[in-house]
């Protein structure tokens, strides 16, 4: 209704020169209920509604129908009950209703077919054990004959280095022979400098001049260059 006044509002009140050409409409909601998240209005806070009395009739005809969906649904309860106690005494294969000895005989029967599981899970488990150990084993053996092979070879290499030691400890300088070497080392004394010339000659010794110096073409002086 309000929606409705305010298009016949804007179509008879507004001029046309005022909207421009445009037309337009305002609407303006309102809440038909108070919204939920509001609380409850001061002047409804502290009122109790009053409870309307019921007539003896009345009250007599809702416990009575009261009383019949009561029945109905126990009875309902009841039917249920029922039925899944019998679907559990006849819950077998075949549906039958098993004696206690045909019962003794079914559980014999488990027993038996869990022994013989049991039993073949045992042997494939001590086959894989065994076969785990037998690789453990052989594992190690191998890991001992590799350490073996090791230390032989570092055993020969320790024993080489050994020998190559007591070779050169001949040509040592020890207290017995130390006036012999140094007597050697005077009768021939070795200079270890070297010049090199822009040519590339070679002049060996501290002392040695341009005119003692062998031929730069020589065989010796082109070793010594390379080396």
């Amino acid at each position: 209704m309000l929606r409705a006044g305010c298009q016949l509002l804007t179509q008879s009140a507004l001029p046309a020169g005022k909207t421009g050409g445009n037309s337009f409409a305002l609407e303006f909601v309102r809440w038909r209920r108070k919204p939920r998240w509001l609380p409850v209005a001061k002047s409804k806070m502290f009122r109790v509604p009053e409870r309307k009395k019921q007539t003896e009739e009345e009250r007599t005809e809702l416990m009575r129908l009261h009383n019949q969906y009561k029945t109905q649904l126990r009875s309902v309860r009841q039917f249920l009950r029922e039925e899944v106690v019998r679907h559990e005494e006849t819950s077998t294969a075949d549906h039958i209703v098993l004696t206690p000895e045909q019962e003794e005989a079914e559980f014999q029967k488990c027993l038996d077919a869990n022994a013989t599981w049991n039993a073949t899970i045992a042997k494939e488990r001590d086959q894989r054990l065994a076969k785990e150990r037998e690789e453990k084993v052989a594992y190690v053996q191998e890991r001992l004959e590799a350490r073996q092979l090791r230390e032989e070879e570092q055993r020969e290499q320790a024993n080489q280095r050994v020998l190559r030691e007591i070779e050169l400890s001949k040509t040592f300088i020890t207290r017995e022979n130390l006036d012999a070497a140094i007597e050697t080392a005077l009768a021939n004394p070795v200079d270890h400098n070297f010049a090199i010339d822009l040519a590339g000659n070679l002049y060996q010794g501290r002392k040695t001049t341009t005119s003692q110096a062998p031929d730069a073409n020589s065989a010796p002086n082109q070793q010594a260059l390379s080396n």
